[in-house]
């Protein structure tokens, strides 16, 4: 038994709601699991019609030969973006039926810092990630050096409510974060 379904194994062993991940490999493996993301007939990367070729279109007007560091990493974070939206709904669904217990994180101050890859990450989409950096000739690194850090404050507790936050995501927590503003 891999380590992976060791895992998942563990997870359904528990007495929660928790949505479980399928953990793809392979093209047939990223298939499913953005099918599972309600994403439709879209793909990534790699048409025309892709989610990354779209958005260095049609949000930065820019063909994706002239696009710069920038330009890709605001298409490639909207691609994210966009499937991460699209579990959102999904989730959210799944919250409003089965009704579990909710945690809400109260803090003055959060500094989530860099998203990208946390997301990525989360979303189980690295398969995904590493065949659309391969098949349009990125840089992983570069794209992920382009990310502004998201410095809502600047203190250590801000840094701990993030890494809360964080923690209660990766565990499939129903949690929200509410700040200041």
């Amino acid at each position: 038994m891999s380590a992976s379904n060791l895992h998942i194994e563990k997870m359904t062993m528990r007495k929660t709601n928790v949505i479980e991940s399928p953990t793809p490999t392979g093209s047939q493996g990223i298939s499913k699991l953005l099918d599972q993301y309600g994403r439709g007939p879209m793909h990534f990367t790699g048409t025309d019609n892709g989610l990354y070729e779209r958005h260095l279109l049609f949000d930065n007007v820019i063909d994706s030969a002239a696009a710069d560091a920038r330009d890709r990493f605001e298409a490639f974070a909207r691609s994210v973006r966009d499937v991460l939206s699209q579990r959102w709904t999904i989730t959210e669904d799944t919250y409003e039926r089965e009704n579990p217990k909710r945690i809400y994180y109260l803090s003055m101050e959060f500094l989530i810092g860099r998203s990208l890859a946390n997301n990525v990450t989360n979303l189980l989409l690295d398969p995904l990630v590493t065949e659309a950096v391969r098949q349009m000739n990125l840089d992983w690194a570069e794209l992920l050096q382009q990310q502004p850090a998201a410095a809502v404050c600047h203190g250590w507790r801000g840094r701990l409510a993030a890494c809360f936050i964080v923690s209660m995501a990766t565990m499939q927590n129903q949690a929200i974060g509410k700040g200041m503003r």
